[in-house]
């Protein structure tokens, strides 16, 4: 038996909309932000088991058409989230050429489990053929009933990955990643109506399955989490969480809750620690996404949002915009929030003239106002990488607002390239955060739709990822072209390449435009809450092989059980990159190679440290693009500075640091010269 609980009423965890004067007119549909959090919760379960569900039909092929794969299961659609909720389920090691998704189980797996436990379907070979997977393979049980309904440790809403030790080429010494969301909290114990606060984290390795961890981490204020919404994981051997921190019976408190882990070599584990980014919502809506993505080399993570922090700034107060936080040390510390205008004078020229003046005027009948003075938003759901340079690319669908946090839903009369009021933006900077700019990556047709139409708001889950060199960005994302459709409730997967280096994006039979990978595919029109992993593989070829998964639905609703489908041969040839990113309409500074307007050159300023793990002495060797003065800072877990030194070097030079009286554990050195940074990781026996 399954419960729902809508806790946009209980906890006043939704959105409020705010009743503003400026109204839009015209043949369109104004849909209100959803209440993210309606979540369902299954109760103790029983061992009556249910039908396993049969792959669709296959179907005549052709060239061109993706194959579909048929993985793991769940007991519903709701672990992955809906109504502007996706979250980190897939991911891929390029070193490995290994792929792994993270899902609740349900009782047609094998072995028996129920809905509170995750597995982590993975493969090597790229997951190219259904031999290369294993299916269901459990990383977190829930064992722990103490409300006398419900398991207080039932995973909900996981997010996972893969952690490849540095310098392992061994898939079986990989260990699999996991945070969910969970009822630990002390006020459910013994309750039958529990409420989110607390988390469950493990990890599990991939050739011993017996050789796992699982911790809970109860809620006994403060502070009070609700569903983590990003994660990454970076080479450094940290994990990053974002999630929404919550006052008790409050609501959302202004801050956003900063969840990191720190892999422990001894015990072959993640340690987390929790901060605090504030991020206020004056105006009543709190943030309706938060991402966490890491460079590379791990060195610049960032944190993004989309939220209204109450900037002054845009052309309508009641609009969602991206707001970001950068590090430039790993994730030790981060700077203030920066707010990113879409609209209005200091409003991004890209966005400010995606929509036609033919367009507009169907929006705005009596005359549309000067482009500065209308209104944009983000939707209510995005995704973030970050490329070679540091920078950071948020993708989201960019749209006109309606009254209050509404959006305006294109009436699908739009033609396939640039006449529609909503389009999917890759919103990024070329110079660490100073400048913003946007490129178009494919415009939407139905922004909205239900799981069976109106039970379950779904967006279009635009999801973003980078190849492992991170100079080349993908994004997808759902939308429904059939032409009978009113909503996007038959959807197919898009996506679009850009290739930074050549400043060149992938075309569509030579326009402008995004591809339908799912097109006449097994999942063609069914390709429900659509996910990319976090990067590209990179095929010997040069090719660029994307991770795509997604639900297929039992009935039309995401109430009963779904079976997972991977798509393994959807690629980028590198003559696929043949349109050209920049142009006027794009904005003067936003173009790639960064080049010259990169502020920091690539690995100019480089440290190491030897021996790693140290007892005693280590020797830090430093080696520096021009003469001047060079602090090493270490620092803790917790980011206290336990440890700093200067000098002053010609171009390279050998610091000895003195590990002897410091505890056990794991420390961060940070190494800089001017603007320059460099972070590692260094292990104290």
């Amino acid at each position: 038996m399954k419960k729902i609980l809508l806790f946009g009423v209980a906890l006043i965890l939704g959105l409020t909309v705010i009743a503003q004067g400026h109204l839009v007119k015209g043949k369109f549909t104004t849909v209100k932000v959803s209440d993210k959090n309606a979540v369902s919760i299954d109760p103790v379960p029983n061992m009556q088991g249910s039908s396993v569900i049969s792959p669709l039909p296959s179907q005549t092929k052709s060239a061109g058409i993706v194959s579909v794969l048929t993985l793991g299961t769940s007991t519903n659609g709701l672990g992955w989230g809906y109504g502007g909720g996706q979250r980190r389920h897939l991911w891929a090691d390029n070193d490995l050429k290994a792929v792994s998704l993270t899902h609740r189980m349900g009782p047609a797996a094998t072995p028996p489990s129920f809905s509170g436990y995750l597995a982590a379907d993975h493969a090597t070979n790229y997951g190219a053929t259904i031999a290369d997977w294993s299916i269901n393979y459990q990383v977190h049980a829930a064992t722990l009933n103490l409300s006398g309904s419900y398991y207080l440790d039932a995973a909900r809403y996981p997010q996972g990955g893969i952690y490849n030790p540095a310098g392992n080429t061994d898939p079986n010494n990989a260990y699999f990643v996991y945070v969910a969301a969970s009822f630990a909290d002390i006020n459910n114990v013994g309750s039958t109506s529990p409420t989110w606060g607390g988390y469950v984290n493990g990890t599990g390795k991939w050739g011993n399955q017996a050789d796992s961890t699982k911790h809970i981490d109860w809620y006994s204020p403060p502070p009070k989490r609700d569903i983590p919404e990003g994660l990454t994981i970076t080479p450094l051997g940290k994990v990053f969480v974002t999630d929404l921190n919550y006052s008790f019976g409050n609501g959302y408190d202004g801050n956003i809750y900063l969840y990191t882990g720190v892999w422990n070599t001894a015990t072959n584990d993640f340690e987390y620690t929790a901060s605090l980014l504030e991020l206020p919502a004056p105006l009543g809506a709190q943030p309706v996404t938060e991402k966490v993505s890491a460079d590379p080399s791990g060195n610049y993570v960032w944190v993004g949002a989309i939220a209204n922090d109450g900037s002054s700034n845009h052309a309508f107060d009641s609009t969602y915009y991206p707001i970001f936080f950068r590090s430039s040390d790993g994730g030790v510390t981060f700077d203030s929030r920066i707010a990113v205008a879409l609209d209005g004078p200091t409003g991004i020229p890209a966005i400010k003239n995606f929509i036609s003046d033919a367009r507009l005027a169907q929006v705005y009948p009596s005359g549309a106002p000067a482009r500065d003075e209308i209104p944009y938003t983000c939707a209510f759901e995005g995704d973030m990488t970050v490329d070679k340079w540091g920078n950071p690319h948020l993708a989201c669908v960019v749209c006109l607002p309606g009254g209050g946090f509404t959006i305006i839903d294109p009436d699908g009369t739009n033609s396939p390239l640039f006449d529609s009021t909503a389009a999917v933006f890759d919103i990024f900077s070329t110079d660490r955060g100073a400048t913003w700019c946007a490129r178009m990556m494919g415009v939407v047709k139905r922004m909205v739709g239900g799981f069976p139409v109106g039970t379950y708001t779904e967006y279009n889950r635009c999801n973003i990822s980078r190849n492992a060199t991170g100079d080349k960005i993908f994004v997808t994302y759902n939308d429904t072209w059939v032409a009978s459709a009113t909503d996007n409730s038959s959807p197919d997967i898009f996506a679009r390449g850009w290739d930074l280096i050549t400043d060149k994006l992938t075309n569509n039979n030579g326009q402008d435009a995004a591809n339908n990978v799912t097109y006449l595919s097994d999942v063609t029109q069914n390709a429900v809450c659509g996910d990319q992993a976090n990067l590209a593989f990179t095929k010997p070829d040069g090719s660029s092989l994307l991770a795509i998964a997604c639900e297929s639905l039992t009935g039309g609703t995401m109430d009963n059980q779904v079976t997972f489908k991977y798509i393994p041969d959807f690629s980028y040839p590198q003559s696929s990159f043949t349109i050209n990113a920049a142009g006027p309409v794009w904005g003067s500074d936003c173009s790639f190679p960064v080049g010259i307007n990169e502020p920091v050159a690539a690995a100019s300023l480089t440290a190491s440290v030897y021996p790693n793990p140290v007892r005693g002495i280590a020797s830090v060797t430093v080696n520096v693009p021009r003469k001047g003065a060079v602090t090493i800072k270490l620092t803790n877990l917790v980011g206290q500075t336990v440890m700093s030194l200067s000098r002053t070097i010609e171009s390279s030079d050998t610091f000895s640091l003195d590990a002897s009286q410091l505890t056990a554990g794991v420390y961060f050195y940070t190494v800089t010269q001017g603007s320059q940074k460099v972070t590692g990781k260094l292990i104290v026996k």
